[in-house]
């Protein structure tokens, strides 16, 4: 997605008063609030400096049958907003009102727009409504959630203000390659940059400070950028409308950083101008996602995996490592149906592979190991190694994600996670994802051309199997196998040698990983005991040697640790009777 330059800068912006910035600050009950106000609103547009803008009260608006409370119609202008309106990342905004005694009062906060042109007309959600959520959600019983719980608000010719899901820590053709996929499923995604140079102090979070709801931290962070609304004894309430509506949450509350309002070349998909943002540092815990506002607490932070992945060209000696960790919500039941650590593992695998080359050569070869560990079998961890290939002559696209050496990675990855989520039994926590990435160039792949096997064979009997090969972009080589013959009728029969095949890249891996709907494919059922699930996590090790097929039996026959085989070739022999 083009990023068009902002209009003009936020010159002459004001800081938001200490006064109006102290937790559990006055508010206006919705009753007080009326056409013709004059007031003031707090947002973040450069920086961590909380900018102040003026807000005219246009109308109040009943609540509407069905959805969660009234709106306030409220128009925004000054320098701060002027050039481009109000968006994405501006939800959650406090506006200040004076009351009784020229006090200022929070009325609410900004958190819908309606398609006014320009995006200064909005709508924001009483401050009453969205304080009655409180910081501890109800949490379900175990086993009570469904898989696929994807709660929106759909109210008709509004839209939340924090709808794109913004992603740092990927490189600029992976994130294009994001954007894209989210624009094919329906979902926002603003690629921003890992950080500003030399990171930045942690912030306060008070009203008007840009606050993330985060799936992730560290090189990878996912999640939402949106402003604090209130606070009040460590508590925080921020967006003034649900980031998805799933109840009681476990991700991380964090500051943010934002580059610059950009204005949105696509409003229909953002909403409008939106921020350029990008999550900064972990400060607590995100523990209600309702309707009318998220709510979180400062302080103790959700349980998190650590994700780890090492990507190393093994022809320069260059390593690129990729860690993040990412919030487990086990212990609220997982209540969106998927997991946090499906995006982002496939995404650190994708980023170290795709990036550690500095390049995307056409012809490579790989091999990742996985390692998964769960805290209720900390000495028994699910693993699990492949080889790949990424080749000119099976993918001439390298694919989204640099080369098809990191998408067959990613994908493993992928799968991996898919079957955690899938699993019936008591739910696991994952305490760490490791990844081990190993490339080179060149594509080791060699041709199958003729095979040579002793005249006569016995069933059961090893025998010494000369295969001729051809190399890619190679000579032809000769190497001999030891087969066991499996159990034939005695005669002449036909040994069939069928060696490896590679697929190829595909964008579906980046939809997946943004939550396309597959409701329509029924339910998913997976293993329903730990060392199962274990067993199937391991059971993703594919076997990348040549098989032996002959009198309808099909097995394993020989690998070779120096490249993978692919191609069909046989030979005829005369199986004899044992003894």
């Amino acid at each position: 997605m083009r990023l068009r330059p902002l209009i003009a800068a936020t010159v002459g912006a004001t800081l938001l008063p200490a006064s109006t910035a102290l937790a559990g600050d006055p508010i206006m009950p919705l009753s007080q609030v009326h056409a013709g106000m004059h007031c003031t609103g707090y947002s973040v547009v450069r920086g961590t400096t909380i900018s102040s803008f003026a807000v005219d009260v246009v109308d109040v608006i009943d609540g509407v049958p069905g959805e969660d409370g009234a709106r306030i119609i409220v128009t925004a202008s000054g320098p701060a907003v002027d050039p481009t309106g109000i968006g994405p990342g501006f939800s959650g905004s406090p506006i200040y009102c004076p009351g009784a005694g020229g006090v200022q009062r929070n009325i609410g906060a900004i958190s819908e727009s309606i398609g006014d042109y320009g995006g200064r007309t909005v709508l924001a959600t009483p401050i009453e409504l969205m304080l009655s959520n409180p910081v501890d959600a109800p949490k379900p019983t175990a086993g009570a959630a469904s898989r696929k719980v994807r709660a929106r608000i759909a109210r008709e010719g509004t839209k939340p203000l924090t709808a794109p899901l913004t992603i740092s820590g990927v490189s600029a053709k992976l994130g294009r390659a994001l954007v894209r996929a989210g624009e094919k499923v329906g979902r926002a995604v603003i690629a921003v940059p890992a950080g500003p140079l030399g990171s930045f102090p942690p912030q306060v979070l008070r009203p008007g400070a840009a606050v993330s709801a985060g799936y992730s931290s560290g090189d990878l962070r996912l999640g939402a950028i949106g402003t604090v609304a209130y606070t009040d004894a460590g508590r925080v309430w921020a967006f003034g409308h649900s980031f998805e509506a799933a109840g009681a949450r476990s991700l991380l509350l964090q500051d943010a950083y934002v580059f610059k309002v950009v204005n949105d070349p696509n409003a229909s998909l953002t909403g409008g101008s939106y921020k350029l943002a990008v999550a900064g540092h972990d400060l607590g815990t995100l523990t209600n996602d309702a309707f009318s506002a998220i709510v979180g607490r400062l302080g103790q932070l959700p349980r998190l995996t650590a994700v780890t992945v090492t990507g190393t060209d093994q022809d320069t000696g260059a390593v690129k490592h990729v860690g993040s960790t990412v919030a487990d919500e086990t212990d609220v039941d997982t209540p969106t149906g998927f997991t946090a650590l499906g995006a982002v593992a496939p995404l650190a695998v994708a980023e170290a592979a795709g990036g550690v080359l500095r390049s995307s050569p056409g012809r490579l070869t790989g091999r990742m190991c996985l390692r998964i560990k769960f805290r209720e079998r900390p000495k028994n961890p699910a693993r699990f190694c492949n080889r790949y290939l990424s080749s000119a002559i099976l993918a001439p696209d390298a694919g989204p994600l640099g080369n098809q050496v990191a998408f067959s990675a990613a994908i493993d990855s992928l799968d991996a996670i898919s079957l955690i989520e899938t699993y019936e039994g008591r739910t696991p926590h994952v305490t760490s994802v490791n990844a081990d990435v190993k490339m080179r160039r060149g594509e080791q792949l060699a041709f199958l051309r003729g095979v040579k096997a002793p005249k006569r064979v016995r069933p059961g009997q090893r025998v010494r199997l000369r295969v001729k090969m051809q190399r890619v972009r190679g000579g032809s080589l000769t190497r001999t196998y030891r087969v066991r013959i499996p159990s034939l009728k005695p005669g002449k029969r036909t040994l069939k040698l069928v060696g490896f095949e590679q697929s190829s890249p595909d964008d579906a891996l980046l939809e997946l990983l943004l939550g396309d709907e597959l409701d329509d494919e029924g339910p998913s059922h997976g293993p329903t005991n730990l060392t199962d699930l274990i067993d199937s996590i391991e059971g993703l090790r594919r076997w990348d040697g040549v098989s032996l097929k002959a009198g309808g039996d099909e097995r394993r026959a020989f690998r070779d640790d120096d490249f993978v085989i692919t191609g069909r070739t046989q030979t005829r022999v005369r199986v004899v009777r044992k003894g």
